[in-house]
């Protein structure tokens, strides 16, 4: 755990830097690396969030020393960051690779979740489930891969139904009480928002034209809105039912938690200097209430109370690095528009 959090520390302090210099000289000024094919690796932001996803690898192999789980997690990185930056774009890229890490925890706990006991960030007991950490990961990467499902056009209650989903997984496979509930207020708090846009704007009618004639998408009616908010609330019911009351006791206080403090630290700085700046917020304004009410409900209800801010305080930083990263790209030149017969 403390060389995974060390990593993360390094990774935020060189993203504050970053922004500082950003500060200093010219906003769309991209920076300088010494091959442009491999621009990429200069994405401390979005190394965040696939060591993050890689963290867990190590629990396939949890009798590796030290330098070989480090080794694992840097190549398996190194990957899932190609994979981010392959596609159209980073939003969409994150997504994706969080997609990738919800899935392997919720097929691990089904098989009786040795990769969350193994991995780094895993709780090294007997119980099989998902203990505080990586259910605080898997939350935020629903919330990343919400983020895409939205960015490509997607029905936003697909959002709603996802998150709820993750809250009643939790509920069911979650070590703690915290983890349910916690996820549960992230959803209910992220469906309301959702049905009252939908009751909003049911009357517009959302056209698309990508490269098709021009087709209409059908509009959500009350009723539907009334059918889809009772659907919700069965699977956040269901979610707090499956997670029991939790256990208001003095939260625990280990050697290995006082690891997450520096990194919070440095991660809230980078937050407010990028304020500072005026960089645009990476999230939905849904997504981000969510982000904030769920990373605060697991810490305030659970044993991990600064590992869990760290953790969203440290993916939250992530996203704006990987917003910074994709604004200082260079725009390709404007070409001159040629008629027939001219040079």
């Amino acid at each position: 755990m403390a060389v995974l959090v060390g990593l993360w520390l390094v990774l935020s302090v060189w993203g504050v830097v970053g922004v500082g210099r950003r500060s200093s000289r010219s906003p769309t000024l991209p920076p300088k690396m010494p091959c442009p094919r491999c621009r990429w690796l200069g994405d401390w932001g979005g190394w965040i969030i696939a060591t993050s996803v890689a963290s867990i690898a190590t629990g396939a192999a949890p009798d590796l020393p030290l330098w070989g789980q480090l080794g694992l997690v840097l190549g398996v990185s190194v990957g899932l960051l190609r994979v981010m930056h392959a596609l159209d774009t980073l939003a969409i890229g994150t997504g994706v690779v969080a997609g990738l890490g919800l899935i392997a925890l919720w097929l691990d706990s089904l098989s009786g979740g040795s990769w969350a006991r193994a991995c780094l960030l895993g709780h090294g007991g007997n119980l099989p489930g998902v203990d505080e950490l990586c259910g605080t990961l898997a939350l935020l990467w629903s919330l990343l891969l919400c983020r895409a499902w939205l960015q490509i056009e997607g029905n936003p209650l697909g959002v709603a139904y996802l998150v709820s989903l993750v809250a009643l997984w939790l509920g069911w496979k979650g070590l703690t009480p915290a983890l349910g509930w916690g996820a549960t207020l992230a959803a209910i708090l992220l469906s309301l928002l959702v049905l009252q846009r939908e009751l909003t704007e049911r009357r517009r009618v959302r056209l698309a034209t990508q490269s098709q004639p021009m087709r209409a998408v059908r509009i959500s009616k009350g009723a539907d809105v009334a059918v889809h908010g009772g659907l919700l609330l069965m699977l956040c019911g269901g979610a707090l039912w499956l997670s029991g009351l939790p256990q208001l006791s003095a939260a625990t206080f280990s050697v290995h938690e006082a690891w997450f403090i520096p990194l919070g630290a440095v991660c809230a700085l980078g937050l407010w200097r990028a304020r500072a700046t005026g960089v645009v917020t990476p999230l939905p304004p849904a997504l981000q209430y969510a982000w904030l009410v769920g990373t605060l409900g697991i810490a305030l209800l659970g044993t991990q109370p600064a590992g869990v801010a760290a953790l969203g305080l440290a993916l939250y930083w992530a996203l704006i690095g990987t917003t910074l990263w994709q604004e200082t790209l260079p725009r390709p030149p404007n070409l001159r528009l040629r008629t027939g017969g001219n040079e």
